[in-house]
């Protein structure tokens, strides 16, 4: 055993070795494929550099084209940084940099520009993503680069005309077009078709393997149909998030338009002519025709074809003007993926938070956007983490909005108000979205250990520059269907899907994201989360110590019920979505058949004032009884015992709270 310990330990300090001599191989190769390319260019004698007057040149237009490639390389960037957070539910904006530089310096330094996902994807896996999320983004990224292009050159080509164009280079577009197309066509067939795409497939490779171009077509065959339906399971995945797909081809389509545009800001600065419109159209009819030549970064061809754009500028104007554009639209890919590759050899791993300790009492911290006197399932969540984790020796802070009417509560935890303000017409005061230099001392002196977000909104996000100040692990909840709460309010379905993906977007950027239930979770999941889901249900409390009768007493001088009258009870927010017009239209056609009960709806809601007013269309009268907010937890237990029939319909509910005290009750 000792000698297999130490033969392991052995082959593990050679790994690193190993990795670093591969590293250095691969750039010197890379180094050289680019080099004799560069060289070639430089030395073609097809454009002689001669010197410049810095006096002509207009330098705005250098810095204007510097600016097309940063808005390039950050809408690449960002690109992936929207696809790990929408498919691993984690923000991960180092390894989305990395991921989105390696993909575009292996792209342009292997033949067709066609290198770059493999790599990505192996990665995305070292880094320690699952399999269906490093195989998702680097083919979503490509699907939507290749879409944005497309785009881009069929309005072009349809809008622009090209008459002027020599025949050869208008060919070569058409069938550069054609092959950018030939991926996302198969994908559509593919889906659509999937017997007539693997009859075409299968009979091509069979050719291919008659003529003894290729061997085991079968074997090809199925390769061909994995790489295809990883394709497609990227599509669902964001096919499952419009919204987000939508975003994705914008940041492509900035990109394109980034790029497509440098050439057009080099003319320029070097006292070339030209409009925008004419300079890019060309561009983007060169770029397409160039596609099918199989050099790195289309070398050699790029030069020639790329004199046409160019045209307005003579002979050494005109090289270092196409230096200039090669450096912004192909070397600094490579100078930078360089610098990644390397550095990435060295670090790979996403950076760990603090550890959680498990050797001694935990120092909490709990935020939401609403706390007492307000009464609703997620703030007695928070109350009796709160109360529970004291008694067991933990120290609990509630991070909440500031409001006076905290000042006299008597908890036995501690609060932190943050600083809020109080919009008119509205019942509760809304936490400014800062990071106040109290908030980060009382974190540092109380040594907080988990930060835990039950709320999307402003107080959650305040955990989460917290946690990323003081390398805490944020813990976020997921308690509410907030599509349904963005309808009631707007009444859009556009606004309230935007308004989903912020609230996603939150829950990615979390260090673990909880669910209350199953039902809970597969909600999260239906809005486009795609990480990891811990389910932690809520508990419920034991009923408070006294007398029950005592309870009944308080709840019977609360209520008032007539006496002999059976009671039917609601509990809850008073929201449409709880489906209360369905225990009113109940208690109406109930009322008309017998009057032995009355309905007694407890809680309050912003639909408050129009459930009041739709009782009174139904013309209930004294058959329903509104008891607003009750905050006795004594008085709400008298009133769950002297219930006859407890009636919870909400369709809006996952794990209502109500529900187990009342069966407890």
């Amino acid at each position: 055993m000792k000698d297999v310990s130490e033969k392991n330990n052995a082959c593990d300090a050679k790994k690193p070795k190993k990795r670093k001599l591969y590293l250095i191989i691969t750039i010197l190769i890379n180094a050289l494929v680019v080099g004799f390319f560069v060289v070639r260019e430089i030395t073609s004698g097809a454009f002689e550099p001669q010197k410049i007057n810095l006096g002509d040149m207009r330098p705005w237009f250098l810095l204007f084209g510097a600016m097309c490639f940063a808005v390039a390389l950050f809408a690449e960037y960002e690109k992936y940084n929207k696809m790990i957070m929408t498919s691993a539910g984690k923000l991960d904006r180092r390894g989305a940099f990395h991921v989105a530089m390696l993909g575009k310096y292996t792209d342009n330094v292997t033949p067709f520009a066609a290198g770059g996902q493999p790599f990505q994807m192996h990665y995305l896996h070292r880094r320690g993503y699952r399999s269906g999320a490093a195989g998702a983004v680097p083919v979503a990224g490509f699907l939507s680069q290749q879409l944005a292009f497309i785009l881009i050159a069929i309005v072009v080509f349809i809008a622009r005309g090209y008459s002027s164009v020599p025949t050869v280079i208008r060919a070569s577009a058409y069938v550069g077009l054609f092959c950018y197309m030939i991926v996302p066509a198969a994908i559509i067939v593919f889906v659509f078709l999937p017997k007539a795409f693997n009859a075409i497939v299968g009979g091509f490779l069979r050719l291919l393997e008659k003529i003894h171009i290729i061997k085991n077509a079968a074997k090809k065959s199925e390769a061909v149909y994995a790489v295809m339906r990883e394709y497609v399971t990227s599509i669902k995945e964001m096919s499952r998030r419009p919204f987000f797909t939508l975003k994705l081809m914008f940041i492509s389509l900035a990109h394109q338009f980034a790029i497509l545009s440098i050439p057009f800001f080099m003319i320029r600065a070097f006292g070339g002519t030209g409009s925008w419109w004419e300079v890019f159209s060309m561009t983007v009819l060169i770029y397409t025709a160039i596609t099918i030549v199989p050099t790195p970064g289309n070398s050699g061809a790029a030069e020639v074809s790329f004199s046409l754009v160019f045209s307005s500028l003579e002979g050494g104007l005109l090289f270092w003007a196409m230096i200039m554009w090669r450096t912004l639209v192909y070397y600094s890919w490579i100078i930078i993926g360089v610098i990644v590759v390397t550095h990435g050899a060295v670090s790979d791993g996403i950076k760990k938070k603090k550890p959680v300790p498990t050797d001694r009492p935990l120092s909490v911290a709990l935020f939401n956007d609403l706390f007492f006197p307000s009464i609703d399932g997620v703030i007695r969540t928070i109350d009796a983490y709160g109360r529970e984790m004291t008694k067991k020796g933990h120290h609990v802070t509630v991070f909440c909005p500031k409001s006076r009417r905290l000042d006299n509560l008597k908890l036995k935890y501690d609060i932190f108000q943050t600083p809020s303000v109080k919009p008119p017409f509205f019942n509760a005061s809304i936490a400014l979205l800062c990071v106040t230099k109290k908030e980060k001392k009382y974190v540092k002196e109380h040594s907080i250990d988990v930060l835990h977000a039950h709320s999307p909104f402003m107080m959650g996000h305040i955990a989460l520059r917290l946690g990323k100040k003081f390398g805490i692990p944020v813990v976020a909840t997921f308690h509410s269907k907030y599509y349904d709460d963005a309808m009631n309010v707007t009444h859009s379905r556009l606004l309230s899907k935007i308004f989903v993906n912020m609230v996603v977007d939150f829950y990615c950027r979390a260090d673990e994201v909880w669910a209350c239930s199953k039902s809970t979770a597969e909600t999260l999941r239906s809005y486009g989360y795609g990480g990891e889901i811990k389910v932690m249900e809520n508990g419920v409390e034991p009923m408070p110590a006294g007398d029950a009768e005592d309870f009944k007493k308080a709840a019977r001088a609360l209520v008032s019920p007539p006496d002999g009258k059976k009671i039917l009870l609601f509990v809850g927010q008073q929201i449409w979505h709880k489906n209360i017009r369905l225990i009113l239209d109940t208690t109406k056609a109930l009322g008309e058949r017998r009057d032995d009960f009355v309905t007694v709806i407890a809680g309050t809601g912003y639909d408050g004032g129009e459930i009041k007013k739709y009782a009174e269309k139904l013309a209930l009268g004294d058959k329903v009884i509104f008891t607003g907010e009750i905050n006795d937890r004594h008085t709400l237990f008298g009133l769950y015992m002297i219930a006859d029939l407890f009636f919870f319909p909400s369709v809006y509910d996952n794990a209502p709270l109500v529900l187990r005290e009342a069966a407890m009750a």
